[in-house]
């Protein structure tokens, strides 16, 4: 014989509230942290380019006595800084075909080499600079290799902003200075 409860087994509405409501936490923690993690990914690209750049620089250094200089490709203006990959194209290719570099296929970024020009003098130094809008915030970021010419003792006498929107030399976070030959992100733009 079968003796049945007359207690229906379940949840009270009380109990799906908080769940629902913990749910709803942890999707407003996740959410946020989950996008700036795809911004930094994207950001990868910026770095990856730039040391490749850098490493170009110094090739051509050896070669031809000077540093290659070349305005932002690709050209942005068009489909605009986003969260969309831009096509390396044609005038892309011919702008870098001197200095010999050429990312693999479509980027974030618009990629800028800066050398002795305005407002820039010095011909021993060069900043290669990726602007783009990874996070889609709608403000530029720029990621920097920032090359500057040294005297002897190996004071710092000369070094070039970026051209496009004139970033200075990104600074370390934790020691306030200036950081050279290494592939930095300028955070007085955008943060994230």
């Amino acid at each position: 014989m079968v003796i049945r409860s007359k207690q229906k087994a379940g949840f009270t509405l009380i109990e799906l509230m908080i769940t629902v409501g913990i749910i709803g936490v942890l999707v407003a923690i996740a959410i946020p942290n989950f996008i700036s993690y795809q911004a930094r990914s994207r950001r990868s690209e910026a770095f990856a380019n730039l040391s490749s750049v850098a490493r170009s620089q110094a090739t051509y250094l050896a070669e031809r006595g000077e540093y290659f200089e070349a305005a932002p490709f690709p050209d942005f203006s068009v489909p605009g800084l986003g969260t969309d990959k831009m096509s390396w194209d044609a005038a892309s290719d011919a702008a870098y075909a001197d200095l010999g570099w050429a990312p693999e296929g479509n980027v974030f970024y618009s990629y800028e080499n800066n050398t002795g020009a305005t407002p820039c003098t010095c011909t021993l130094c060069f900043t290669a600079s990726a602007f783009g809008d990874v996070d889609g915030d709608g403000l530029p970021s720029a990621i920097m290799f920032v090359h500057p010419s040294v005297d002897g003792d190996g004071v710092v006498t000369g070094e070039c902003p970026a051209g496009l929107f004139g970033f200075g030399t990104p600074v370390d976070a934790s020691s306030g200075q200036p950081v050279y030959d290494s592939v930095a992100v300028q955070r007085t733009t955008d943060e994230y």
